[in-house]
């Protein structure tokens, strides 16, 4: 009988959601088969980008662990010493992941990171066919532009040929963001206000990329919707909700959104904004691509694929076919259904968005240097296709009902899905890979420049003894070609860098231990150090062990600063430029404040427990600066040394620096550990605090009325 009741409850209570839960299954059902892909658990497809993502889902769960939340660092990235690619990048793909990860799929991080991709498809169909219906007030039409939205061409390119995970991520989130403004603006309910303000926080939190973009189109669709309704019943007061759940996604998001903004010129990625204009990776995307009814890279390749595997932005004939029949029926005589009417402000906004972002996307001409570099974090212009999606699968509800209009029926909807479907086909590659979950297990790093982005690389301001020196130029940018700076691979010299000059009770020589490749040289060779294009020292290159003392005494120094570099001299066999292997290259003879116990040494002393690095350090009269083995960054750490709060410095670790204290001679126990900037985590902390606090009283409130 108990069991009984409890079913009678349970179809009572569904009852109302009957709909939408088959539609969500629907959904779910249309994700797998455009996953397809990817239906292998071992093999991981394609290379090399989800294996960055799988690495980070990995470590996400590690960091869970040990008691991060919020996370902020990845726990085995870059030696160990605390990488804080969660504080900088994403998190909350990772955290879903990690979650599934622990919780669900316990052995396998590639099956949570799939999880976490189906979620995504299927949170973002629904939530444009919930605006969809909305707007048109059609079920029929709104499923459609749903399963549209899921099928989208550079959808599939992000989840499949560009395994762009967060990206992927962002544009299932994004549609949650457009409803809730939407309805934030249209009703001014609290609800809608704090669904809003938590939407934005995910997506901010998410990709940063995807977020700035966003606010831009929602703006844009914003202005035209007052525009169109200025004299027809619109009020000042409808703008204030939406303007207050936008500025409270910031406050909760502000611990992860104010270090990138004020950190970023001294972090390895921050180089990239405003370095590249976006309008010279147009080639990506020229029309005839960006409008072929097939996917096709944007020239001629001998594997007919593009460099990218698979990489075909496009449009999408059902977006370009739904824009053109809303501008036919817009613009012509023909009668709007006056269903339509009401929401008619938003089909012509809708309409400028498909425009604006196409032209974007596109670039005929380089409009992109009138706008703020900061705009040109984009990078890629087919980022900007993002936009085209959401607009065209709500134009795509749109011609539905302009087309059929009364006569939309299951017919039109089971045809409907079966072409959107099918014409997905072409940006579903066939898989191509060898990479297993097995190999990415035993060592699950970030690779490539997921590992290099969010390093701290100020120019060096003091000279310290031992500390390793920079193998990368002042204006390196992260990329795939310089990634094995980690694994101690060949780098190549010849870029000039600059140091402070030493005291002048000191005598300092550069200390360079590397390996020649010695069999690629062509006859006699040198390798010679220039001081400001001057050179003053060589060494033969006769032998593969490479052990060089140079005194700088010999050294001409015509300014304030010294600018030091190497020169190879002579040939190779292949007529490639040698690359040499640097094991060590350090300054010497400094006096004892300003040697370094480095951090080959320093990490044999320390531990991990938990959130907290623990060193036991003792200090000697040679070298009173110690190099602790954890990354740093400016403000967003907290050591202690025997219990007392101290304040560290960047000491120089190659191409990135390291937490540097200065100790007198003793043994020292010392605490570090990362916590973000703490002024922000107490803005965030107070904001999620209030919004707890508003959405009781909003949960409490039908309880309260009679």
């Amino acid at each position: 009988m108990k069991i009984s009741n409890i079913y009678d409850k349970t179809i009572v209570f569904f009852q109302p959601y009957k709909t939408d839960l088959l539609i969500l299954f629907l959904y779910g059902i249309i994700a797998i088969a455009l996953m397809g892909p990817m239906a292998s658990s071992d093999i991981i497809f394609p290379y090399p980008d989800p294996q960055s993502h799988i690495g980070y889902v990995h470590q996400a769960r590690l960091a869970l662990e040990e008691g991060q939340f919020p996370l902020r660092v990845a726990p085995v990235e870059n030696h160990g010493w605390r990488y804080p690619g969660f504080q900088f990048y994403s998190q909350v793909p990772y955290l879903f992941g990690a979650l599934l990860y622990k919780f669900i799929t316990p052995s396998n991080p590639y099956d949570a990171y799939k999880l976490v991709i189906w979620t995504s498809f299927l949170v973002g169909g629904f939530y444009i066919y919930r605006l969809s219906r909305w707007l048109i007030e059609s079920q029929t039409g709104a499923i459609l532009a749903g399963v549209s939205y899921m099928s989208a061409p550079y959808f599939l390119n992000n989840v499949h040929a560009r395994g762009a995970f967060t990206e992927a991520i962002a544009q299932g989130i994004l549609p949650v963001v457009l409803y809730y403004t939407i309805q934030c603006y249209a009703t001014g309910k609290r609800r809608y206000l704090l669904l809003s303000g938590l939407s934005w926080f995910l997506l901010a939190t998410t990709h940063i990329i995807t977020f700035v973009y966003t606010t831009l189109a929602i703006g844009i669709l914003g202005l035209i919707v007052f525009l169109k309704t200025r004299k027809t019943g619109f009020q000042w007061s409808q703008l204030i909700p939406p303007a207050i759940a936008y500025g409270l996604g910031w406050l909760l998001a502000f611990y992860f959104l104010a270090p990138v903004v004020l950190m970023s010129s001294n972090l390895a990625v921050g180089k990239q904004v405003g370095g590249s204009n976006p309008f010279y990776s147009r080639w990506y995307t020229p029309l005839s691509t960006l409008i072929s009814p097939t996917s096709l890279p944007p020239a001629p390749t001998e594997t007919g694929m593009a460099p990218t595997y698979g990489l075909h932005p496009a449009v999408g004939w059902i977006f370009l076919a739904a824009w053109g029949v809303v501008i036919y029926y817009h613009y012509s005589s023909r009668r709007v259904p006056s269903k339509l009417q009401s929401t008619q402000p938003y089909l012509i906004g809708l309409l400028w968005v498909f425009v604006i972002a196409l032209f974007a996307t596109w670039s005929p001409i380089d409009f992109w240097k009138l706008l703020p570099r900061q705009l040109w974090v984009t990078q890629f212009t087919f980022r900007i296709l993002t936009h085209v999606m959401w607009s065209g699968a709500l134009l795509t509800g749109y011609a539905a009902v302009l087309m059929f209009r009364k006569r939309l029926d299951r017919r039109h909807l089971i045809i409907g899905i079966l072409i959107i479907v099918i014409a997905s086909r072409p940006w579903i590659p066939i898989p191509r890979s060898t990479a297993t979950v097995a190999d990415l297990l035993k060592e699950p790093l970030f690779r490539y420049s997921g590992a290099l982005d969010y390093l701290y690389r100020a120019p060096i301001t003091t000279l310290y003894g031992r500390a390793e020196l920079r193998l990368l130029p002042p204006d390196w940018l992260p990329g795939y070609t310089t990634w094995d700076v980690f694994v101690n691979r060949p780098l190549l010299l010849g870029a000039e860098f600059r140091y402070p000059l030493w005291q002048e009770n000191e005598k300092p020589v550069l200390y360079f231990q590397g390996e020649v490749p010695i069999d690629k040289i062509a006859g006699d060779a040198s390798l010679e150090i220039q001081s400001d294009g001057r050179p003053f020292d060589s060494i033969p290159l006769t032998s593969r062990e490479l052990k060089w003392v140079i005194p700088l005494d010999k050294a001409p120094i015509p300014g304030e600063d010294l600018g030091l570099k190497f020169v190879f001299n002579g040939s190779t066999n292949d007529g490639q430029m040698l690359r040499i292997k640097v094991n060590r290259l350090s300054f010497e003879g400094m006096s004892s404040e300003n040697m370094v116990i480095p951090v080959f040494v320093t990490e044999n002393s320390c531990s991990q427990e938990g959130v907290n690095t623990l060193c036991e350090i003792t200090v000697n009269q040679d070298a009173q600066i110690v190099q602790l083995p954890v990354l740093y960054y400016s403000q967003m750490l907290k050591v202690w040394v025997d219990g007392q709060r101290v304040n560290y410095f960047p000491v120089n670790y190659r191409d990135f620096n390291l937490v540097g204290l200065n100790l007198k001679p003793g043994t020292y126990k010392i605490r570090v550990t990362f916590h973000g900037l703490g002024w922000t985590n107490w803005i965030s902390g107070l904001a999620w605090l209030g919004f707890m606090g508003m959405t009781i009283l909003e949960v409490r409130k039908p309880k309260e009325q009679p």
